[in-house]
C-alpha cells in the first residue's frame, strides 16, 4: 500500500456503514436487528417513556414544528394573491407574458382581494391590511411605461434611482435590455402618443443611455 492510501485512510469518517480499513467483522442484518432490538427493551425497561420511541427522537432531532394545517382567512387572501400572480406570468427564459397572462383576470382578483380585505378588516394580521393606502397624483398613461422601464434600467446599472448612489455591481446586460425597451416602446407607441410626450421619453432614453456609456467606460478604465 503506497503512502498515499495510508493517508487518505485516516480521512475516513467514522460513520454507521462498513470500513475498508477495519478488520474486524461486520455482522449480518438479522444479528444487527437482534443486537438493536435489545438494545431497546433495556431502555425500555430503564426510561418507561421510550415506548414512544421514534416520536420522541424525532422531535428531539426536529426543533422546527410543522406547519399548521389549520384553515384562516390569511389563506384564503393569499390563494387570491397567486391567483393575480397567475395571470400575470411571465417566461423568465424569454422575459416574455407566459400563455396565462390576462391584464384583465388579474384586476378581476385585486378587486376581490381589496373586497376581503374591507370585509375582514377586522380579522385580518394588521400587515395584511392597507392602512396606509398611496396617493395617486394622476391616472396611469402611456408615458408613465417608459419612466419606469428608465428607472429599472438605471436601477440594474446598480445605482438607486432617487439618490443617484451606487449600491451594487452593475448589470450592464439586463440595463441595455430595459433601455432597449425603451427604443421599442417609442418606435411603436409614436403613433398614438402627442408631441410633448415624445420629447418626454426620447429624453429619459437620451439620459439613460449616456448614464450606461459612462458608467461602461468607468469601469472598463478601472
Amino acid at each position: 500500500m503506497s503512502d498515499r492510501d495510508e493517508k487518505e485512510a485516516e480521512f475516513i469518517i467514522s460513520d454507521r456503514r462498513p470500513r475498508y480499513d477495519l478488520d474486524e467483522p461486520q455482522s449480518s442484518p438479522a444479528e444487527q436487528k437482534k443486537d438493536t432490538s435489545a438494545d431497546e427493551r433495556a431502555r425500555a425497561e430503564k426510561d418507561p417513556s421510550f415506548g414512544e420511541g421514534s416520536t420522541i427522537r424525532k422531535e428531539k432531532e426536529s426543533p422546527t414544528p410543522p406547519p399548521s394545517n389549520e384553515a384562516g382567512l390569511d389563506q384564503i387572501l393569499a390563494l387570491l394573491s397567486g391567483m393575480v400572480l397567475n395571470h400575470l406570468a411571465f417566461d423568465p427564459e424569454t422575459r416574455r407574458p407566459a400563455p396565462s397572462f390576462n391584464i384583465r383576470e388579474a384586476r378581476f382578483f385585486l378587486g376581490l382581494m381589496e373586497a376581503f380585505q374591507e370585509a375582514f378588516r377586522d380579522k385580518l394580521p394588521v400587515s395584511l391590511l392597507d392602512n396606509q393606502p398611496v396617493d395617486v397624483d394622476e391616472a396611469p398613461r402611456l408615458g408613465h411605461i417608459p419612466a419606469i422601464l428608465g428607472g429599472m434600467a438605471i436601477s440594474a446599472l446598480g445605482v438607486d434611482p432617487r439618490t443617484g448612489r451606487p449600491e451594487r455591481p452593475p448589470d450592464f446586460e439586463s440595463s441595455k435590455l430595459l433601455i432597449d425597451l425603451m427604443d421599442t416602446f417609442l418606435r411603436e407607441g409614436e403613433p398614438v402618443m402627442g408631441a410633448e410626450e415624445k420629447e418626454y421619453i426620447k429624453d429619459m432614453i437620451y439620459q439613460a443611455k449616456m448614464y450606461f456609456v459612462s458608467l461602461k467606460d468607468r469601469k472598463s478604465q478601472g
